[in-house]
């Protein structure tokens, strides 16, 4: 009998405590999970992992490259790659995103966020840059 293949994420963020908590929940879920806090790190991840990750979950105010200019890079390299924003409305100004990338503002409920995490893993895959 096959396996099913663990849906891989990655999940970019500065706050220990929530980017802790995220893999926690998401492993629990039986997602894969390779977690970083800034958003350099998380490009060059994403750009020499060996194959895609089906998702990426990023914040926005990190050091080394904020989430929007995160955002806006992963969505340049990989168009159809699924992204999730976490935005904190703490914060004056909200990051500025592309289309068809969904925020969440925190502080988030944990099954809001599952929920936005399987639908987009359930959209049809799009183009990638290669």
């Amino acid at each position: 009998m096959p396996t099913e293949r663990k849906a891989r994420l990655l999940v970019v963020g500065d706050e220990r405590t929530v980017r802790h908590m995220l893999e926690r929940v998401l492993t629990a879920e039986g997602y894969e999970i390779v977690g970083l806090e800034d958003g350099a790190a998380g490009l060059t991840a994403a750009s020499t992992a060996e194959g895609l990750f089906d998702l990426v979950i990023t914040n926005n105010y990190m050091p080394h490259r904020s989430g929007e200019e995160l955002v806006a890079e992963l969505r340049g390299r990989f168009p159809g790659l699924p992204i999730l924003h976490l935005d904190d409305l703490s914060r004056p100004i909200g990051a500025k995103l592309p289309p068809g990338v969904p925020s969440i503002p925190k502080p988030f409920n944990i099954d809001s966020l599952l929920t936005v995490v399987t639908y987009l893993l359930q959209q049809p895959e799009r183009e990638t840059a290669e």
